[in-house]
């Protein structure tokens, strides 16, 4: 089996399973929502775990979203300069982006990992869930997202050196 192939597949598989997680995590959210209304409206009292534990679900679909939402590239752009650039010109700005994305991600994963130790010993006040492992979603997306970037990286170095039609059109900032 060629690497390319592999990698597909196992990109693929991994793909369904966040698509899944990402699934699962809005429903959770909807019936934890619901049933703190539907409570709320019955017995004037809310579910006060509720509120929290969907505040926490959210904040990992969202950066799970963010994931995907990278891979497939439909993330907000502002692509004025890059849409009036065309051949190398638009290459390297693309990976100027691409590089500056990576810078930022490698800041995030740092600082991220300086911060989780402090929330390792704080828990929510509702469920006395550990506030670290709902952070820990921050650097996990990011090394996901920054994976996804290198390999976009990659794709706009080997069109510059092959000097083909740049793959600007498939890889947007």
């Amino acid at each position: 089996m060629k690497v390319g192939l592999l990698y597909e597949r196992v990109a693929m598989v991994l793909k369904r399973m966040l698509e899944a997680l990402v699934i699962l995590s809005f429903a959770m959210m909807v019936i934890l929502v619901f049933a703190q209304v539907v409570t709320r409206y019955l017995t004037d009292n809310s579910l006060t775990w509720s509120e929290e534990l969907s505040r926490f679900i959210m904040v990992w679909m969202v950066y799970l979203a963010s994931v995907l939402t990278y891979n497939a590239q439909q993330h907000i752009v502002v692509d004025a300069l890059i849409s009036q650039l065309r051949g190398l010109a638009k290459t390297i700005v693309l990976l100027i982006n691409k590089l500056a994305v990576m810078v930022f991600i490698v800041f995030v994963i740092i600082g991220a990992s300086q911060f989780l130790p402090t929330t390792a010993i704080q828990k929510s006040p509702a469920n006395s869930i550990v506030m670290a492992h709902v952070y820990i979603v921050i650097p996990i997306s990011l090394f996901c997202i920054g994976i996804l970037n290198l390999r976009d990286i990659v794709m706009l170095v080997c069109s510059i050196f092959k000097k083909e039609t740049p793959v600007g059109e498939e890889v947007t900032a």
